[in-house]
């Protein structure tokens, strides 16, 4: 019996344990991750400076929303290019970082928050350093991420997190 209970509490934490990766290459960040169990309509892969909380629906930017491919299956992960991002829930929505982009790569939301286009935006970092509020940032291997299986009623499930 002794030589089970180390078995089971290694499955336990290996199931506990599984997360993201966050590496960089030169086309921007990478976010790798375990297969997936379970069927999911898509998933969501997020991003905070704060470690994720399960009473906060809206915890992070969304980084990128992935599909799964014509026989059903979801890649195991996916690369953000190399572009800042807003987060919404700091966002005052002065305009100020809008009107300094030199690449006009910032457009405001329907609630006039900032949004980049990860497209044109250059990284030059402008718009970081203008912000009142530190509402702007690059995905860095310091930050807390979060994969999220969406299910067909448009339910989030925090499927597998970044360990800090």
């Amino acid at each position: 019996m002794k030589t089970l209970i180390p078995a089971v509490i290694l499955v336990l934490v290996s199931t506990v344990t599984a997360s993201l990766t966050f590496s960089q290459d030169a086309g921007g960040s990478v976010i790798q991750w375990d297969p997936l169990e379970g069927s999911y309509d898509s998933l969501v892969l997020r991003c905070s400076e704060t470690a994720y909380v399960a009473d906060d629906p809206d915890w992070g930017v969304i980084l990128a929303t992935v599909y799964p491919d014509s026989t059903g299956e979801f890649s195991t992960s996916v690369q953000i290019p190399a572009a800042f991002v807003v987060d919404p829930d700091k966002c005052i929505a002065d305009g100020i970082c809008i009107s300094v982009c030199p690449t006009s790569a910032i457009t405001e939301d329907i609630d006039g928050k900032a949004v980049i286009d990860p497209d044109l935006c250059i990284a030059c970092g402008i718009c970081a350093n203008v912000c009142p509020v530190a509402a702007i940032f690059v995905p860095s291997s310091g930050l807390y991420y979060g994969l999220f299986g969406v299910s067909e009623e448009i339910t989030e499930e925090l499927i597998q997190e970044s360990v800090q």
